[in-house]
């Protein structure tokens, strides 16, 4: 691996350990309207990006309820559930390690910017990065437009970044952008559901970091 400068970060689920969260929160939604629950191994099995499509998979029709309707129900649910949601293990460790070894690092997420900044700031994180990058909207549509953006206005190669993220759609992230990936297989999503080179996959954070990257 050639040397990196930048490392882009996933927020939900490879720094925040929001799971139960945002299982808490869907699973409000489901008994509101009478619907199965999740349980955590059905969820990380189903949930994927476009967020829609998890949607449907859990039986929601969007000719009865709108899709924005049910986004608008879900974030305010969510804000209550995540409060108390912690850092996933090793996370002060690897932005120590990237921030001590002169690597730039921003996260890139599909969260709300304000939420963004917001968690980021309660867990005392923003000095490790140099900039949050969250969408202007609640819907969870996908982080590349803004990923290219940031790399086009800093100048940086695609071949010295790193994306480091828990879902296929980081996989797909970093692709599309031409930079190389690490994933962490303790997030939304179970992993070995994909064809993924064996040797991106880790089962923590604290493992994840052990690749040398300098």
């Amino acid at each position: 691996m050639r040397n990196k400068k930048l490392v882009i970060w996933d927020w939900n689920g490879t720094l925040l350990n929001d799971i139960d969260a945002c299982i808490n929160s869907m699973n409000v939604m489901l008994q509101r309207r009478n619907m199965k629950l999740l349980d955590e191994a059905t969820y990380k099995r189903i949930f994927t990006f476009p967020v829609q499509e998890y949607y449907k998979s859990i039986g929601f029709d969007f000719l009865h309820e709108s899709f924005e309707q049910l986004s608008v129900e879900y974030i305010d649910l969510y804000k209550k559930h995540s409060i108390n949601a912690s850092l996933q293990h090793g996370v002060f460790t690897a932005l120590k390690q990237f921030k001590n070894g002169g690597f730039q690092q921003v996260i890139l997420s599909a969260s709300e910017q304000k939420a963004l900044e917001k968690q980021v700031n309660q867990h005392q994180l923003d000095i490790y990065f140099d900039e949050l990058i969250g969408l202007n909207n609640i819907y969870a549509k996908s982080k590349l437009d803004n990923a290219v953006r940031y790399l086009k206005e800093t100048a940086i190669s695609p071949e010295d970044s790193l994306l480091i993220g828990d879902t296929y759609h980081d996989y797909e992230v970093a692709r599309a952008l031409g930079c190389d990936c690490v994933l962490v297989n303790n997030g939304h999503q179970d992993l070995s559901r994909y064809h993924l080179e064996p040797d991106i996959i880790f089962q923590s954070l604290a493992d994840a970091i052990k690749i040398n990257v300098s």
